[in-house]
Formats: C-alpha cells, structure tokens, sequence
C-alpha cells in the first residue's frame, strides 16, 4: 500500500488548469491540519513548531515539482 502512494506521489500530473490548485492544496492541507492538531495536543509554542517542521517536507516537494518538473510550463499537443 505505501509504494502504491508513493507511486502516485512521484508520477501524478495532473492537467495544467489544475496544478496550481493542487500545489496550493498541498501546501496548505497537510501543514494546517499537523498544526492544528499538534497545537491541541501539545500546545501553542510546541504545536506551531512541530507544524514548522512537519511543513518542511511538503515544501520541498512542491518546490521540487514546480521547479525539477517544470509544472508551471504549459505543453504543447501535437
């Protein structure tokens, strides 16, 4: 079950109109929620650094799809 997620990580394009949002989403989705919930369970000061660092992954991958994968290029159909 993980490689299937991992598979889908690594080889998902979506089409042009909707890589945006979903850069967007992914930025946003993930690190609010372990913010949240890491501000509930632990507090305020610890929860917003866990969510910090827990956010550090997800920017470098979407970093790395924008700028390693060009995803903000548009291709051309021939």
């Amino acid at each position: 079950m993980i490689f299937k997620i991992i598979y889908f990580i690594k080889y998902f394009k979506p089409s042009f109109k909707w890589r945006l949002p979903y850069l967007l989403a992914v930025c946003t989705m993930p690190t609010i929620t372990l913010t949240h919930f890491s501000c509930v369970e632990y507090g305020i000061k610890v929860g917003v650094t866990i969510g910090f660092f827990g956010s550090i992954p997800v920017i470098c991958y979407a970093c790395h799809k924008v700028f390693m994968e060009q995803w903000l290029e548009e291709e051309e159909d021939d």
